[in-house]
């Protein structure tokens, strides 16, 4: 039985074919095109907002951020190699052979995962679980498939390989994890008579690993994500739960309360 060696969870590794991102990019136009012919404007706006958020966090702030004193000088905590060339610092004439690799692992799947947490918190309120669960396979079928097609078809089978040296982010996520969901405790289990609501706090939890399934799971299965049951269990629990509780207060709290003093003034 594999044991849980928490020291490996802080290498998060990808290896995949560079064709992925072909792939990954036409299910991420098929997603935008089927949102705005429904008209889930609220979720392309939580969409995009949160792809610029996380392309920055991981693609500019993380890709500059030196990975520790745990590792040789000249490490950073996000790191590239495309076809067996390190990604340099600058990047010079590799800007855009990274950028495309960055736009598919941050923009296009925020653009995916929040919208889609959007989608599945309104449906809650309006108990539409039909379009809940059609946004949801779509979402996990999507990326289910992405990674066994780029295996499939010969379009680019660049490697890439990246990691994220988590050593300086590892008890930030927990950290995040554990006030996140306290917060949402005094407000939903022990809160005010008018917010009292505990099985918020289940929702938001499964919500929360369900889509961190949705994108670890195909990783694992494809061996992408090169790690055991353990990493996929950890990143289940952590992974988008860091944001999730959050996320659920923006938009059950947050917005209406500034959309109300908003419109008071108008």
């Amino acid at each position: 039985m594999e044991s849980f060696d928490f020291s490996s969870f802080k290498e998060a590794r990808r290896n995949f074919q560079y064709d992925y991102i072909f792939i990954d990019a036409i299910f991420y136009v098929l997603w935008v095109i089927t949102l705005i012919k429904n008209r889930k404007w609220k979720a392309l706006k939580a969409g995009l907002v949160s792809g610029f958020i996380v392309y920055f966090i991981d693609a500019i702030w993380w890709w500059n951020m030196p990975a520790g004193k745990n590792y040789p000088v000249g490490t950073y905590v996000r790191e590239y190699w495309i076809g067996g060339i390190q990604m340099p610092h600058p990047l010079g004439s590799y800007f855009w052979l990274k950028f495309w690799a960055d736009f598919m692992m941050c923009f296009s799947y925020s653009m995916f995962m929040f919208a889609w947490l959007w989608i599945v918190l309104d449906n809650y309120k309006e108990k539409n679980l039909k379009s809940s669960l059609f946004y949801s396979f779509f979402l996990f079928g999507a990326w289910l498939v992405t990674p066994f097609l780029s295996q499939l078809l010969p379009l680019d089978d660049t490697v890439v390989n990246t990691v994220r040296h988590m050593d300086t982010q590892f008890t930030t996520w927990i950290v995040n994890v554990i006030i996140g969901y306290s917060i949402l405790s005094i407000l939903y289990v022990g809160g005010i008579k008018v917010s009292r609501e505990p099985r918020i706090l289940g929702l938001v939890f499964l919500v929360g690993c369900l889509g961190s399934f949705f994108m670890e799971f195909p990783l694992f299965l494809s061996g992408i994500r090169p790690t055991g049951i353990s990493f996929l269990l950890f990143e289940v629990v952590f992974l988008f739960n860091q944001g999730a509780p959050y996320l659920y207060l923006l938009h059950d709290k947050i917005l209406p309360f500034l959309g109300k003093k908003l419109g008071s003034r108008g």
